[in-house]
């Protein structure tokens, strides 16, 4: 791995940081911008924000979740640009509400 290839990752991780520590610091946007993931038992690819830990992840393939969680789904689509994903969480358009 080059090191642009690893200054790149390292700038897209520190990206969902701040956008984690951002929703941290205003809860209302996440549960205002963001669809709620009351009920699975496991999560599909995407991007999700954990409100309990305060990161954004992306998961790229399906994980089981704990009880009680209180996860917010940004996108579905794992490879999201950290753009969007700010865009989404900060302003709360999202694709898949476009349709309902």
């Amino acid at each position: 791995m080059s090191v642009g290839e690893r200054r790149s990752r390292e700038m897209m991780q520190q990206d969902l940081m701040d956008i984690g520590v951002w929703l941290v610091e205003h809860p209302a946007a996440a549960t205002k911008n963001l669809e709620p993931i009351r009920s699975a038992k496991s999560l599909q690819p995407g991007v999700y924000y954990n409100m309990g830990t305060g990161m954004v992840d992306r998961i790229f393939t399906p994980q089981r979740v704990a009880l009680g969680h209180k996860m917010f789904r940004i996108s579905t689509d794992p490879a999201t640009p950290a753009e969007e994903i700010r865009r989404t969480a900060l302003e709360g358009k999202t694709k898949w509400r476009q349709g309902s």
